[in-house]
């Protein structure tokens, strides 16, 4: 039954790999739409194909290899702050490739970076309390 598992998330980890490839690089074949802020509705579609969606998979990537390899979240917090980084690094590629530096984006990025400080942080302390 063991094997089955990790050949079950063993595939399904390939599967996002590929879904947040896709995603970064090949964001017009997934239209999602949503409207925030000053964003058209264009410019969120793409957002959300290129940013958002590439960092849930990057997140569910982490957490399938942490259970391959036989480890657990050392704290609470760990989750909230892998979320955070994968989010920050897809956020840093659509700078890099399509995100347009406007206040929002900046905003969110600022709010990003700020939410993986606070998150690294408090992961450190709640880990020396478990120790």
């Amino acid at each position: 039954m063991s094997k089955l598992i990790k050949y079950f998330l063993t595939l399904t980890a390939f599967y996002l790999a590929m879904r947040a490839i896709i995603s970064l690089f090949f964001y017009d074949q997934f239209p999602i739409a949503f409207l925030a802020s000053e964003f058209s509705q264009d410019q969120m579609d793409e957002y959300r194909a290129r940013v958002l969606i590439p960092a849930f998979f990057l997140t569910f990537i982490y957490f399938t290899g942490r259970y391959l390899s036989g480890k657990s979240p050392t704290s609470t917090i760990w989750p909230l702050h892998v979320t955070s980084i994968s989010l920050l690094l897809t956020h840093i590629v659509g700078f890099v490739t399509f995100l347009p530096f406007s206040q929002d984006t900046t905003i969110i990025f600022l709010v990003i970076l700020c939410i993986s400080f606070v998150t690294r942080r408090a992961h450190n302390e709640r880990k020396n309390q478990i120790f």
